[in-house]
């Protein structure tokens, strides 16, 4: 009867440590459920810098920690005890451990996905800046296309402003060449007409001093008459 009493007064100390242990143990799974699933939106979030995962991970790996650190008390506990007395817990434990092991699991997957967007988002920024840089390489060496192409068309319109006013040069020494020709012309058959020019003018003047004469004989004989007319009356 002694012993008997004797063992019921532990199993009433170590039922109550137990129960302590289970209760911290119950606490402990619900704030990692309820972490988890905080954890879990914020894998399925668009990432950034200062979103809270960091802080989350950390709760949950040292929440993980300590309900693994009190399933080893409760296993230490439960091989304290006499087969009979370790039924009960040993099946309580096993849930408990599984619950350990779903969580862990869950933490580790979740992680990952945030690990795997992060990199992504990362990648993704970094290809984003790559083509802003290409898009701007491209603007600037469009703009110096464009430029180049301005500098052309301008060279291009001079060189045509050049090439009309030479073409209006030429046409205008063709038509002054063919004016030219045409006084060198006119000038080679008025040199060649001179010599029959000149006798005409000679015999013109000949014409003329003779008529000259005839006219001054003429004028003299009236003049003789006249006064002998006179000096007979």
């Amino acid at each position: 009867a002694s012993q008997r009493g004797g063992c019921g007064r532990m199993s009433s100390g170590g039922m109550h440590q137990w129960d302590e242990l289970r209760r911290r143990a119950r606490q402990m799974e619900s704030d990692i459920d309820s972490k988890l699933i905080q954890f879990n939106k914020l894998s399925v979030a668009p990432s950034s810098e200062d979103n809270g995962a960091s802080a989350i991970c950390t709760e949950l790996e040292s929440l993980l920690m300590q309900l693994s650190e009190t399933n080893e008390h409760m296993v230490r506990f439960s091989q304290s005890l006499s087969p009979a007395e370790a039924a009960r817990p040993g099946k309580i434990l096993q849930r408990h451990r599984e619950l350990l092991h779903e969580y862990d699991r869950e933490f580790r997957k979740i992680r990952s996905n945030i690990s795997e967007q992060r990199e992504r988002d990362e990648l993704l920024g970094s290809v984003r800046a790559d083509i802003g840089e290409y898009k701007t390489a491209a603007s600037q060496r469009m703009e110096s296309l464009v430029r180049e192409r301005g500098a052309a068309q301008g060279s291009i319109r001079t060189t045509d402003q050049i090439l009309a006013g030479a073409a209006a040069t030429y046409d205008s020494l063709r038509s002054q060449r063919g004016l030219y020709g045409n006084i060198s012309t006119k000038l080679a058959v008025f040199r060649s007409k001179l010599p029959s020019i000149d006798s005409l003018l000679g015999r013109i003047q000949r014409r003329k001093k003779v008529e000259s004469m005839i006219l001054a004989g003429v004028v003299s004989v009236c003049a003789i008459v006249i006064l002998y007319f006179s000096v007979l009356r």
